[in-house]
């Protein structure tokens, strides 16, 4: 894939073409930002437009279409659903390090969930970075640089990836998936910036979903601890399922603070629920809402530090302002 087919990232990727252009690829990358926001496709294009025979992932030439139908000898993607990323996993790497690229000029590495690798592991890829070698490229990928060590930090060229705006998703939903202009907005407002969240969000057990949190959250409240207690356990365990929930949860909240300040249900994420956003809206102080909001976040943050997920939800739909 060439970097102009990717939708947003126009900094990183400018970044990326002109090294090229320069001749000073660096031999070490970090790619972080928010999950499922493009960082992975961006490594994939700069991988493609690096071993490209005609040096602009043209999708045509052999390397390319080696790359494209995921056979290219020198292209290597490390990820896993494990716990962590072990030390033999890096040691494979070095060890293929130790031999020139079988067909092309360079041989890349991309360690996507860079941030899951142990100790072990982490300072075996350091004793890698200290030693670069010129037919090698390493990329990192993380939505959480600051769980790498500072050294591994230090010694990578680092590229930050901001979510994309709502409107660049709402394009991608109706140019690439032909989707209704409404559903694509709708879609793009709830993703959270993330190309890859609006994809998930797209199916009828989705919408369904949005719309119980909807009831759950218009039960909940000081009188009423049992529904608080059901909200919390609705958000369920998985840790992507729990980001989710409490992503949409904001949207709900962000919408009462708009629609209270407006009055204007054009505006509103959900317009579909109204009748939830108008009673938050309404039934809170805008200060309230804001707390709410910064509330979710907290918790959100703590589910990514692997806090205890049940009594992080609990506390926090007990704290909330409804």
């Amino acid at each position: 894939m060439a970097f102009a087919n990717i939708y947003g990232h126009l900094r990183p990727i400018g970044m990326l073409e002109k090294s090229m252009a320069q001749k000073r690829v660096a031999h070490s990358y970090l790619f972080s930002g928010p999950e499922a926001v493009g960082k992975k496709t961006v490594a994939l294009a700069f991988a493609q437009a690096l071993i490209c025979e005609n040096h602009s992932a043209c999708d045509k030439c052999p390397a390319c279409l080696k790359m494209l139908h995921g056979t290219h000898p020198d292209i290597h993607v490390v990820e896993t659903d494990a716990q962590f990323i072990r030390i033999d996993t890096i040691r494979g790497i070095q060890d293929q390090m130790t031999f020139r690229p079988l067909e092309g000029q360079k041989r890349i590495f991309i360690i996507n969930g860079a941030d899951k690798m142990n100790e072990p592991a982490a300072n075996a890829l350091l004793k890698t970075l200290e030693e670069p070698s010129a037919d090698n490229i390493l990329i990192l990928i993380t939505t959480r640089p600051f769980w790498l060590p500072q050294t591994i930090v230090s010694r990578c060229r680092h590229i930050r990836f901001n979510p994309l705006p709502t409107e660049t998703i709402a394009g991608f939903l109706t140019k690439q998936r032909q989707m209704e202009h409404t559903k694509a907005h709708l879609l793009a407002a709830l993703s959270g910036g993330s190309i890859g969240q609006a994809l998930a969000l797209d199916s009828e057990e989705m919408i369904a979903y949005r719309a119980e949190l909807g009831r759950l959250l218009a039960a909940a409240g000081p009188d009423n601890p049992l529904a608080s207690l059901t909200l919390s356990a609705f958000l369920g365990q998985d840790k992507k399922e729990i980001r989710q929930g409490l992503n949409i949860l904001n949207t709900f909240f962000r919408d009462a603070l708009v629609y209270k300040e407006t009055g204007r249900a054009s505006m509103v994420i959900n317009a579909d629920l109204l009748p939830v956003v108008s009673a938050l809206a309404f039934g809170l102080r805008g200060e309230q809402i804001l707390q709410n909001m910064a509330l979710v976040e907290k918790s959100a943050e703590y589910v990514d530090m692997n806090v205890n997920k049940s009594l992080t939800l609990e506390a926090m739909a007990f704290k909330l302002h409804l």
